[in-house]
């Protein structure tokens, strides 16, 4: 089987269980996804120590990935936001064209905080499905999907290119479309989106880059996938994603890359894959390399590096 045919099949087995995962979220009613199922450690320098839940809402999705996986006898190593890395046992017999091992990343619903308080707005299922080689990162993606669970608009990526819609039910897309970024060039006319909503990220991101946020025509503070595909569909030129974990990093970044976005670290290297779930991240996406070029030499000029934030969180 071809790459290509590969990337096909994971392609829409991908946007069913996205399709899926927003009926779960549908048929729950908000008191209910809302529940505090469990509740982890949060010293000061754990990771997510500042958001300690998880919702029944976070939960009852990822646990419908693990238990389709498994039915449908994917060889999966599971790499999510509640479970952290996990070994899927297939029980079933494999479905035609997804007879290969794959890493299966997922943030199972984004915007937990905000559900909790009934506020929608970003919410998010996202996942993405890369292949798994002997050498981690070499690691490619086969697919991703970021689903808006309050406006079922998707964004998606296959072997081929990025595309956007309406997800139906069954993983059926209407009114698809091309993702192309756009042509901004300067700072003056980009605009940025970064994760600034929970206090620990606002005060430290505000004062640390403060040189390149006021450079910039408009800020908008959210971030996760939602961020490298809101540079893909054109919303966004410049995603800053600061100390973003690694579920939220790999199924966005795959739809930007395939959409013609730019994608490095902030010293700009290339983002390999990485197996590590724990591992948080300093990624700039960007719609041209010459806004990218830009972004990177005010790093460079006011001494920031790939690291920057991340020993606070070792």
């Amino acid at each position: 089987m071809s790459h290509q045919d590969s990337s096909h099949a994971f392609t829409n087995y991908a946007l069913k269980l996205a399709s899926k995962a927003a009926s779960i979220v549908q048929d729950l009613s908000q008191k209910s996804g809302a529940e505090v199922v469990e509740t982890r450690e949060g010293g000061a320098k754990t990771h997510r120590h500042w958001d300690t839940e998880t919702l029944r809402v976070d939960k009852e999705v990822e646990g419908y990935f693990i238990d389709q996986l498994s039915r449908d006898g994917i060889d999966a190593v599971m790499l999510s936001e509640e479970i952290g890395r996990m070994d899927i046992e297939p029980e079933g017999s494999v479905l035609e064209g997804l007879d290969r091992p794959i890493y299966f990343v997922s943030d199972p619903f984004d915007g937990s905080l905000l559900y909790k308080r009934n506020i929608p707005a970003f919410w998010y299922t996202a996942l993405a499905i890369y292949t798994r080689p002997e050498r981690v990162v070499e690691s490619k993606p086969l697919t991703a999907v970021v689903l808006d669970l309050t406006s079922r608009l998707v964004q998606y990526c296959d072997s081929q290119g990025s595309y956007e819609g309406t997800l139906e039910s069954h993983g059926r897309i209407s009114d698809k479309r091309g993702l192309r970024p756009n042509s901004t060039k300067e700072l003056r006319d980009a605009f940025l989106e970064t994760y600034m909503m929970k206090p620990p990220f606002m005060y430290p991101t505000s004062e640390i880059f403060k040189f390149l946020f006021t450079k910039v025509k408009f800020i908008l503070p959210n971030g996760g996938p939602c961020g490298f595909c809101d540079v893909a569909n054109g919303r966004i030129d410049i995603y800053f994603g600061h100390k973003q974990p690694h579920n939220d990093i790999y199924p966005g970044l795959a739809v930007a890359e395939k959409a013609g976005c730019v994608v490095t670290t902030f010293e700009g290297h290339e983002v390999d894959f990485d197996d590590n779930v724990q591992k948080r991240y300093n990624v700039l996406c960007t719609c041209t390399e010459e806004l990218h070029q830009k972004v990177l030499k005010l790093l460079s000029d006011n001494g920031i590096g790939d690291g920057v934030g991340l020993e606070e969180d070792a």
